[in-house]
């Protein structure tokens, strides 16, 4: 039986004898994608490029090398993920055009773009991914939107590092209904693990992934930190069997809270691997609430660790007077972030974080925003600001964040203020 596919300009044949992929001996690159994707399991693309492009194999995907608490570009240099978050339905289509010219020393997007049982019920390719369709779980329509998003940024030579996104699955309703999350039902696991398998293989050949986040934000606030490492576990081990060098990326639960940021986060089985925590903090001030109007000023810490008292504040009294500025975030980073990095070894990168536009200049927005950036830079952990680019008719609100903003007529304001306190800290490359 013989079956030919067309797939763009590259004919793929599969046979019982060694598969063919292009008659074009000078497109091993492409010639190696087109194996990838589409010889049937059991025979190595490698049998399809070794017969069309000899000795001069195909360049492998552009890829991170973990080395220990460091990341190396593909050329063995050391790279500092430094970036903003993407978000699907905020991003122009080419964006990676628009961030580079913005922030020309931006080297990663993280794409918050594999929505996978993010709705209840899952509806559309556009706000959910998820099927109950087997054996991949996974709405294949998603990649005509995913693709060329992940293609705007990479051509740019920027970074991606691709998020599910599982608003649901990740335990949003784990108080009242527990079977819908993914750490409490196995069945649910089992797809979700099948639905990564798919993505992984898919984005394999794909420059630039950075990493594969494997479950954003688990929200399930009762579940302990060990069934979060398991399942985090499994879901690294999908990734790295579909596409071994690309490394994953892991955080704590719930809500990648810096504060339960902690020795049991590190995977025991699993390397390769960057762990990630979010920085809203001190939340009453990065989200403009009169509680904590003022950077540079003092506060009893019950006021700056709500609901964290005994974790963070000095001999856990919420009543001692703690000053908010440059050193109260050195204290957190220090405290908590800092000892993952140290005693495993490992990366850290700053997932989320963020001042809104409703705190003000003489609040200390700028201030806050350049001092949390040069701690990061002091102590080598990447980041991603949250979020790049918003739009609608009425531009920047107190409670957004975005640095790029776009009117419906086309106008594009840019938050120069935030450009001007995050440059000096890029990664660059």
């Amino acid at each position: 039986m013989l079956l030919t596919l067309l797939v763009g300009s590259f004919l793929v044949v599969s046979a019982s004898q060694a598969p063919v992929c292009s008659d074009d001996k000078s497109m091993c690159t492409a010639c190696a994608e087109c194996c990838h994707s589409y010889i049937p399991s059991g025979i190595p693309c490698s049998t399809c490029v070794t017969e069309k492009c000899g000795s001069n194999p195909p360049r492998p995907p552009a890829r991170l090398t973990v080395n220990g608490s460091t990341l190396l570009d593909p050329a063995g240099k050391t790279i500092r993920l430094t970036g903003f978050n993407w978000q699907l339905g905020r991003t122009a289509p080419n964006e990676g055009d628009v961030m580079r010219q913005v922030m020309p020393g931006a080297n990663v997007a993280r794409l918050v773009g594999v929505l996978w049982d993010n709705n209840d019920p899952p509806n559309h390719p556009s706000s959910d991914c998820m099927t109950n369709e087997p054996p991949h779980y996974f709405n294949d329509a998603c990649f005509d939107t995913l693709d060329p998003w992940v293609k705007t940024a990479t051509d740019n030579g920027i970074w991606v590092v691709l998020a599910v996104r599982a608003q649901v699955g990740a335990g949003q309703y784990y108080d009242t209904r527990p079977g819908t999350v993914v750490f409490r039902n196995s069945t649910l696991k089992m797809m979700f693990y099948a639905m990564w398998s798919h993505v992984a293989d898919h984005y394999a050949s794909f420059d630039r992934i950075a990493a594969y986040e494997i479950l954003s934000e688990p929200r399930d606030k009762s579940i302990s930190q060990d069934v979060v490492r398991d399942f985090y576990e499994g879901g690294c081990a999908v990734t790295r069997t579909a596409d071994p060098r690309t490394p994953c990326m892991v955080g704590g639960a719930p809500y990648y809270n810096l504060w339960n940021f902690n020795a049991n986060t590190v995977l025991r089985n699993t390397s390769n691997v960057i762990y990630t925590f979010d920085y809203f903090l001190p939340q009453d001030f990065v989200f403009g609430k009169s509680t904590v109007p003022q950077y540079n000023a003092s506060y009893e810490c019950k006021d700056l660790c709500q609901g964290w008292v005994t974790q963070a504040c000095p001999n856990g009294q919420g009543d001692a007077r703690v000053r908010l500025d440059r050193s109260w975030s050195e204290t957190q980073f220090a405290n908590f972030a800092l000892p993952i990095k140290k005693q495993f070894n490992v990366p850290i990168f700053m997932n989320q974080w963020e001042a809104v536009h409703g705190v003000t200049a003489e609040q200390g927005r700028y201030d806050y925003i350049a001092d949390v950036a040069s701690l990061a830079e002091e102590m080598g952990f990447g980041w991603a600001w949250w979020t790049w680019a918003g739009g609608n008719d009425d531009g920047f609100k107190g409670g957004s964040s975005e640095v790029i903003f776009r009117f419906p007529n086309g106008t594009m304001l840019v938050d120069k203020d935030v450009v001007n306190a995050l440059s000096p800290y890029m990664g660059g490359g």
